[in-house]
């Protein structure tokens, strides 16, 4: 919506923390739960440089988006007519409680999580020991060993990145609004593949749906209707025929079964006198 600082200010400055938090800024409790599991990315005996890599790059692009929210969301013109300004309000109490609630952990949160390398002792790090255990015990002896130099230059890189990621941010939606324009043509074909979510709904409606409907038609069209149900009609028909000639007999009248009687009397006679 553009412009909203002003306007609710609880909820930007409890959803700043948050969105700082879930970037990984120093301090706060996304921070240390970002950098215990990029550390882990590379420092565990399954780890490699690789899957570092990975990770620091997703943490860059979270804040990046993050504050992209941010920033259209609370910065900038408001794009919103005034019907809409006239109705511009904080939430409720109980609403505005749990947003600073959940701002106040986002802040302090991670605090009881500190790692070693900063002089912590991660309460965490050892809640759930008893569930992994057996598994420790067979990976113990495979624990590579690292400084804590190595975690600070990862830890310290990470944060550049993402304070970078976020410049970007503020550069694209703030300062120079007309970048991401010129970023988007400039790639519009990565813009497009991006945008349409890389086609994994076409795909799947492709790969997967599209069959699915097919053989349900035809399970329905020619296996339902022209097997199943002609078979069990066709019998139908028949039976139909049979009764509809069968019903012929049944007139209601005296006269008809007597002359009938007396037909069937004089074929079982006649059949009698051709025998002998």
């Amino acid at each position: 919506m553009g412009g909203l600082k002003s306007k609710i200010k609880v909820t930007y400055w409890t959803m700043l923390f948050a969105t700082l938090a879930i970037s990984g800024i120093p301090g706060l409790s996304g921070f240390f739960s970002k950098d215990e599991i990029l550390w882990k990315s590379f420092s565990s005996p399954h780890g490699n440089v690789i899957f570092w890599i990975i990770g620091v790059v997703t943490a860059g692009l979270t804040a990046f988006y993050m504050f992209r929210l941010i920033f259209m969301t609370f910065f900038g013109k408001a794009r919103y007519d005034k019907h809409t300004a006239e109705h511009l309000h904080e939430s409720p109490k109980n609403m505005l409680f749990a947003l600073v609630s959940l701002a106040v952990l986002s802040i302090a949160g991670g605090w009881i999580g500190i790692p070693a390398a900063l002089g912590g002792s991660n309460q965490f790090e050892r809640f759930l020991e008893p569930v992994f255990a057996r598994g420790e015990a067979l990976t113990r002896g495979n624990v590579v060993s690292h400084a804590h130099s190595t975690e600070y230059l990862l830890m310290a890189f990470s944060v550049i990145l993402v304070l970078a990621f976020i410049y970007f941010a503020y550069l694209c939606y703030v300062k120079r609004p007309e970048l991401a324009t010129n970023l988007r043509q400039r790639m519009s074909g990565l813009h497009k593949v991006i945008y349409n979510k890389y086609y994994v709904d076409e795909i799947y409606a492709a790969l997967v749906v599209k069959p699915i409907v097919n053989i349900s038609l035809f399970l329905w069209k020619v296996f339902d209707v022209a097997i199943i149900d002609g078979i069990v009609n066709g019998l139908a028909s028949t039976i139909k025929s049979f009764s509809a000639s069968g019903k012929l007999i049944q007139t209601g009248y005296l006269r008809n079964y007597a002359l009938m009687f007396v037909g069937g009397a004089i074929v079982i006679l006649a059949y009698f006198l051709a025998m002998r």
